[in-house]
């Protein structure tokens, strides 16, 4: 009987251990600022401008394709994106100000005008929206925040936060997302419509340092109007803080 003891002694140590840390969790939860968290993980994310290198790979849940873009950010209001592969998709180039967006394919040679609900509509077949592949927003300045609960996410607790937009024109009028309080970054999402509709899912991945940030290598989004399909963004090159020509927001980029 004693052998027997001493030899569950260590799995019972194993789960107090456990039990001992998620409580202790879920205790400083009720402590943190969500809004503050929500302001420090948009400062370790957001710079003023952005340059990325980087792909879209879009499984429709019968074949993969990828796509390979140059992508120029400046705020939330401007952003130009430039299509090089595959040759199908190559020189086609996509240009956003304010709530407008441009998008210029060489097979045509003409230029069309996004704007207002086409926005979120599917980008070339892909789980994101026109609006989801150029949107560059602070969350803190666009959602409140309030702590929701404490959730494991791969066997590691995070802070599950509820932002609920300021603006009802925003496309998603809430979102859950799911933190880790000490690195200040995101590792799950979901995004809401005014009705609570679930739209999308976002997983953040491969968070790595690139000049004192902690940013994610890749995001994984899922329609979940659309049934067994996934994409992929991966940022191959990212640099923050970079001087853009102004002529990347003109009209006149729009062209071959």
């Amino acid at each position: 009987m004693k052998t027997a003891l001493r030899s569950f002694l260590p799995f019972l140590i194993f789960v107090a251990c456990l039990t001992f840390h998620d409580a202790r969790g879920i205790a400083s939860a009720g402590e943190i600022d969500a809004n503050a968290l929500l302001k420090a993980i948009d400062d370790n994310l957001w710079s003023e401008t952005k340059f990325v290198e980087g792909r879209l790979v879009i499984d429709n849940g019968r074949k993969e394709r990828e796509l390979a873009f140059d992508s120029w950010l400046e705020g939330r209001e401007k952003g130009y994106t430039h299509y090089k592969a595959p040759p199908r998709e190559a020189g086609t180039k996509m240009l956003k100000i304010q709530d407008k967006l441009w998008m210029y394919t060489p097979q045509t040679d003409r230029k069309i005008l996004i704007a207002g609900h086409l926005l979120r509509q599917s980008m070339m077949g892909s789980d994101l929206s026109y609006e989801d592949m150029l949107e560059d927003t602070k969350l803190s300045s666009a959602y409140g925040a309030k702590v929701e609960k404490v959730e494991d996410v791969d066997g590691f607790p995070s802070l599950v936060l509820h932002l609920t937009a300021h603006d009802e024109t925003i496309t998603y009028q809430s979102r859950r997302v799911w933190t880790d309080p000490e690195k200040k970054i995101i590792l799950r999402e979901e995004r809401y419509a005014k009705s609570g509709m679930l739209l999308k899912k976002v997983d953040f991945a491969g968070y790595a340092q690139i000049k004192g940030r902690l940013f994610p290598r890749s995001l994984t989004f899922r329609d979940m109007l659309k049934e067994n399909t996934h994409t992929t963004y991966h940022f191959d090159v990212i640099e923050f803080d970079v001087p853009i020509p102004e002529k990347y927001f003109s009209l006149s980029i729009l062209k071959r």
